[in-house]
């Protein structure tokens, strides 16, 4: 068999579960430093965790363009892939590298600029805003190294090759995981550096995955194919399909960014205790990440290139047993989380009752939403595979847009004033509507067509 065309060949369940497993390791791991940096933070007090949750969404808001690259470039990549088309496959990996790291220039100029001011506009609390403002700032420094490392693992994911993906992250993990004590707390001789320690440590361990998972794309390759000069050299006819692909998506990104910049100011009308049990309650479902995760990160590259081997029907064999398997994961993960929840908000806040209710409340009400979610989800990684984007640009701007920021305001602060409780019903109602949405357009199968035969 030929070992480039393996995901083509192989039956769809165990393809998902030789791309997923490693995806799932990665995944696993990003969670442990996620909840490691919460941990460590969580020590500082609730400003510290409220400071980085406030970011968040207006670093997300400025970057959010990129998105859409990243989308392009992996139905391009992984269709090219399929149809056996290596050199034009890595032609436009070459395109997104670029791209990726040319924009995270201006853009992070732009976003170390802008964060006060945005932070300023949806009223982030006084107490919180310093603290958001030096972590914002530190990471606007690094989009063009996230660029750099993001757009090189979505090459090796779309030609199949996740192993490598995983081991290039569990350097930077490992990386991560030993500086954030040390550049936070200030052991070993370092100056203590408080938040502004945790946004350095992951600045600097993307910084050496970049560097590592860059050389061996130049190196070695992929499968055998490797990076070219000449793949970095602008390709007008592959630019036009990255800009048709990914438009919709970076308008997605854009509203949804925008939407959670409104969110994080309306959750900051109840106050702090809000903010910092949004992120402490929010958390814990990342556990969900390493398999549901994994299992859909998986099916991007399974459908896109079983598409540009024109293998419809096992595209779309692919998409319905990733969403069983997801959202049947999610199910168990939720209602394990929910029976525990006072112990899991304690986790990483002992001392502040009031963060722990809060944070309690946000897994019981939400909870049971976050399945729907998958099924978004799910659909979101349809059209990373497919190419087809225009959908999930409309049901983003009506998840966030028309349902969410609207419901989250009438529940919570609004008319109704039920309170942060209110908060949680209101966004959890916008996770069953639109979830429901996106299973339907899946099914309904129009995406079943390759973009690269356009």
């Amino acid at each position: 068999m030929d070992d480039k065309h393996w995901v083509v060949k192989q039956p769809v369940l165990k393809t998902m579960l030789k791309l997923g497993l490693p995806i799932g390791v990665t995944q696993a791991l990003q969670v442990v430093y996620n909840l490691t940096d919460m941990y460590w933070l969580g020590r500082l007090g609730r400003e510290a965790l409220a400071a980085v949750n406030a970011t968040w969404p207006v670093l997300f808001l400025i970057i959010a363009g990129l998105a859409g690259l990243f989308q392009a470039g992996l139905a391009l990549v992984s269709q090219y892939w399929g149809a056996g088309d290596y050199r034009r496959s890595l032609n436009a990996g070459g395109q997104l590298l670029f791209l990726a790291v040319v924009t995270g220039v201006p853009l992070g100029i732009l976003s170390y600029m802008a964060v006060p001011v945005f932070l300023e506009l949806i009223g982030v609390p006084a107490e919180v805003r310093e603290g958001a403002v030096i972590y914002g700032r530190i990471f606007a420094l690094g989009f063009s190294i996230f660029g750099l490392m993001d757009s090189v693992l979505s090459i090796y994911s779309a030609a199949g090759d996740t192993l490598t993906i995983m081991k290039i992250r569990l350097i930077g993990v490992s990386i991560n995981i030993i500086l954030d004590p040390i550049m936070i707390f200030g052991l070993f001789g370092f100056p203590a550096l408080g938040i502004a320690g945790a946004a350095i440590a992951t600045l600097l361990s993307d910084l050496v995955s970049g560097i590592i998972s860059l050389a061996l794309l130049s190196s070695r390759g992929v499968k055998g194919e490797r990076l070219r000069r000449g793949d970095l050299r602008l390709d007008f006819s592959l630019i036009k399909k990255f800009f048709r692909i990914g438009l919709p998506i970076s308008i997605s990104s854009l509203s949804e960014a925008a939407g959670f910049t409104v969110l994080t100011g309306i959750i900051s009308l109840l106050g702090s205790s809000a903010l910092a049990a949004w992120g402490v309650g929010d958390r814990p479902f990342s556990l969900l990440e390493i398999l549901v995760g994994s299992i859909l990160a998986a099916l991007s590259t399974i459908i896109g290139q079983n598409l540009g081997a024109e293998n419809f029907g096992k595209a779309k064999e692919a998409a319905y047993k990733a969403i069983m398997l997801a959202t049947g994961i999610t199910s168990v993960g939720v209602f394990t989380l929910i029976a525990l929840r006072y112990e899991v908000a304690r986790l990483f806040i002992p001392s502040d009752p009031e963060v722990i209710q809060h944070a309690s409340d946000f897994i019981l009400f939400m909870g049971p939403s976050i399945v729907f979610f998958t099924m978004l989800r799910a659909a979101y990684s349809v059209a990373q595979g497919s190419g087809h984007t225009k959908p999930v640009m409309y049901i983003t701007i009506l998840r966030l847009w028309f349902l969410r920021n609207i419901l989250a305001y009438l529940f919570g602060p609004g008319p109704l004033s039920l309170g942060v409780k209110g908060l949680w019903v209101g966004m959890a109602i916008s996770n069953v509507i639109t979830g429901l949405v996106a299973l339907a357009w899946i099914v309904h199968g129009k995406w079943l067509k390759p973009v690269i035969k356009d």
